[in-house]
């Protein structure tokens, strides 16, 4: 039997397909080449905003296809879009008339799918399984309390050399436009040990680098349960920080490089900045959400910061790391952006000249604020009309930003090669090209950047 994950959305998401891999293979599932070679095809899913959703609901043709190829086929649905883990009803159980509230309505939605699971059950993936397919057996007859703490499933890892390392789930700050705290729950924090017995573990199999994520990944043991529960109380004001300081010391063990993603502005502590200055492998490179920079646009997301403390936050950062690579997401033609809301991003854009922009137009989500109690009267021309204007200047800034590594040497992470074609990362977050005889993949080595582009760097072995 064979499998294939397909997946959509962030570093969360990626890190949980992982997990989701972890729990195939224990049931005796390889992978597969790709989809059309899939037993099981598991899509797990982004839905911050409802374009990533409408996405997934492209692909039904797609999936119609497949189904018609293989009838075997069995197809689940993962991640951000479900609310309730449950599977299709068979015909005869809709027959007798099974009340469809029952089911996720992304099941609903797209008969083509056999199986929702929220992520935090994906240890309910064997039954599921078998509640579509009673006939399957499977070689590790997995108990769901084994697996009952999510965080605990061994993960199966992409690469051993890069790793995602989860250390919080769900979200408390409830953006007007997003819809994962209530898909995903209330935000609640993985026990500090654990934490770093997994971080360990990667850097005893060889992990160079590691990046902890979490929906706000700097909330780590802020959130009310985590208060509640009082499990975090020894870490002081800052558990996050805390923890940064622990898992950089695994430096002595081999451990190169720690990042993470994504953090949240309103959690960004003098104490942070100042550990952050003080890490020994902690990469100059930080993704900053803003989403607009403008005051007005700011309450109406319910982002609860404003202009004068996101830029203080940019200038102390800068000041701990210097020459830091900062990125950021900004979404124009939100509810009721005028046209000074909009100039006042797009200056915002040119006085903070982030490195990367990670731009988007708004698009309601269903269950939302913002899709139930503010309208959406920024039309599609104009959104599009502000989404160039902002990303000409996104690849103005992005080009001045390269030109100026042109000469400097920078250690590269290899995580492609072609032929004698390398492709990688800088510390920064730059992507760079250069040739190689030598198999490099999973390797850091010293790189002469030769050439600049917009978006990737060109370069020569040191």
């Amino acid at each position: 039997m064979k499998y294939a994950i397909q997946t959509f959305g962030c570093a969360m998401n990626l890190s949980d397909s992982e997990r989701v891999a972890s729990v195939l293979e224990r049931l005796g599932y390889t992978p597969g080449k790709d989809e059309k070679d899939a037993d099981v095809l598991v899509l797990n899913t982004c839905s911050v905003k409802q374009k990533a959703e409408d996405r997934v609901f492209g692909l039904r043709k797609i999936l119609a296809k497949l189904r018609e190829a293989n009838p075997k086929l069995r197809i689940a649905v993962t991640g951000c879009m479900v609310r309730k883990t449950s599977t299709r009803p068979k015909a005869s159980e809709e027959s007798v008339g099974q009340n469809k509230k029952e089911i996720d309505p992304v099941l609903v939605t797209m008969p083509e799918m056999d199986i929702a699971f929220r992520i935090e059950e994906v240890a309910k993936l064997p039954e599921l399984l078998k509640e579509v397919d009673p006939d399957l057996t499977f070689e590790d007859q997995i108990d769901e309390g084994e697996l009952e703490n999510y965080f605990q499933i061994v993960p199966t890892k992409a690469t051993g050399y890069s790793v995602f390392v989860p250390i919080t789930t769900g979200c408390d700050k409830f953006c007007t436009y997003c819809i994962v705290p209530f898909t995903r729950g209330r935000e609640k924090s993985r026990d500090f040990k654990e934490i770093l017995a997994e971080c360990e573990k990667h850097v005893e199999e060889g992990a160079l680098e590691i990046t902890l994520v979490g929906q706000t990944v700097n909330s780590y043991g802020l959130s009310f349960n985590d208060k509640k529960s009082g499990a975090f109380a020894q870490f002081g004001a800052n558990p996050f920080a805390a923890l940064l300081r622990e898992v950089d010391k695994l430096s002595t063990k081999g451990l190169s490089r720690l990042r993470f993603t994504s953090p949240h502005p309103r959690d960004f502590s003098d104490e942070l900045i100042q550990t952050l200055g003080s890490l020994k492998i902690i990469c100059p490179y930080i993704h900053m959400p803003v989403q607009s920079g403008d005051d007005a646009v700011l309450r109406r997301m319910n982002r609860n910061y404003r202009m004068p403390e996101y830029k203080e936050i940019m200038r102390k950062l800068q000041a701990a790391i210097p020459n830091c690579a900062i990125s950021t997401d900004i979404i124009v033609g939100f509810c009721g952006e005028t046209e000074e809301e909009f100039e006042n991003s797009y200056n915002m854009y040119k006085e903070m000249e982030w490195d990367m922009c990670f731009l988007s137009r708004y698009s309601p989500r269903k269950g939302t604020y913002s899709q139930k109690s503010l309208k959406d009267d920024v039309s599609a021309k104009t959104k599009e009309q502000r989404w160039h204007k902002m990303n000409d200047l996104l690849k103005t800034i992005s080009e001045k930003k390269h030109a100026a590594m042109v000469g400097k040497t920078v250690d590269v992470l290899v995580t492609e090669q072609i032929g004698q074609t390398c492709r990688g990362r800088t510390r920064e977050f730059k992507e760079i090209q250069f040739k190689s005889g030598r198999p490099l993949v999973g390797k850091e080595t010293s790189v002469k950047v030769t050439e600049s582009s917009v978006f990737y760097l060109k370069g020569e072995l040191a």
